[in-house]
């Protein structure tokens, strides 16, 4: 009689075997990743430390865009690079900040241009008025900012700008510099006339209500041209003038602000 044998039971030892060889295989293969990641990162930090004291990297030129006012070595001064100095250490941004600590600068970028560049790109204000501000003499830009207070040096033939105050300024920055916006539309629209040559534009006055007083000429004419239309309101001015043309006698005041009848012009002579 064939007895039943049961199959012998698996070698836990061989299976264990493997197993451990695959780990450590696997090991094997994490450690040499490491080390090549590890060898590569040294390599890299090295040639990085290595780059950064190399003269072949260092500040030898200055690429500089849009600047009127500032010469290369100025430049560097204010920005606080000297020639020579690691241009991959060179930190950007506090350079920037330098740079905008002048208030004729309105924006700047500076970049790396390798190996041995560094590249300034400016954009400085461009004075176009003067403010009145509570008896201060501030330039004015082109977008209504006033940037600067007037110093002696700068430019000052310039029409000037009143009715806004310093507190304006501080409590509704963007309202006052609106209003200032405002004065620089009239005047643009009025520089446009062949009138403005003769009668040159001396001052705008913002009053609070968003009405506007014009004054020409070097007698002053005050043009009260209340709250527009602009365009419409300096042609009317411009006919007016141009009547007195050839007169020995000028006006002293016209009145463009009847807002019930805004083709009404009254002229008081002087």
């Amino acid at each position: 009689m064939n007895r039943f044998k049961p199959p012998p039971p698996p070698a836990p030892r061989r299976l264990g075997v493997r197993l451990g060889r695959a780990i450590w295989n696997g090991a094997k293969a994490s450690l040499g990743i490491c080390l090549v990641v590890g060898t590569a990162s040294a390599t890299a930090w090295g040639g990085y430390r290595l780059a950064l004291g190399s003269p072949h990297f260092s500040v030898q030129h200055f690429e500089v865009t849009s600047s009127r006012r500032l010469s290369e070595p100025e430049l560097a001064r204010r920005a606080g690079v000297q020639i020579g100095e690691s241009l991959l250490g060179l930190d950007v941004k506090a350079a920037e900040r330098h740079l905008l600590e002048d208030p004729w600068v309105q924006s700047v970028r500076v970049t790396r241009k390798l190996p041995q560049t560094l590249r300034v790109e400016l954009t400085e204000h461009e004075a176009v008025a003067l403010a009145s501000l509570d008896g201060e003499m501030f330039l004015v830009g082109s977008d209504g900012e006033p940037f600067k207070r007037w110093e002696a040096g700068d430019d000052h033939d310039f029409p000037v700008l009143t009715g806004v105050t310093l507190d304006d300024v501080a409590k509704d920055r963007p309202g006052a510099v609106g209003r200032l916006t405002t004065a620089l539309t009239v005047l643009d629209h009025y520089e446009r006339l062949p009138v403005s040559r003769a009668q040159r534009a001396q001052e705008v006055h913002l009053a609070p209500d968003g009405s506007v007083v014009l004054s020409v000429g070097k007698r002053g004419i005050a043009l009260h041209l209340g709250q527009g239309p602009w365009p419409k309101k300096l042609l009317m001015v411009a006919e007016v003038l141009r009547t007195f043309e050839h007169e020995k006698e000028l006006p002293g005041v016209v009145f463009l602000d009847n807002a019930l009848h805004p083709e009404r012009v009254v002229v008081r002579m002087r």
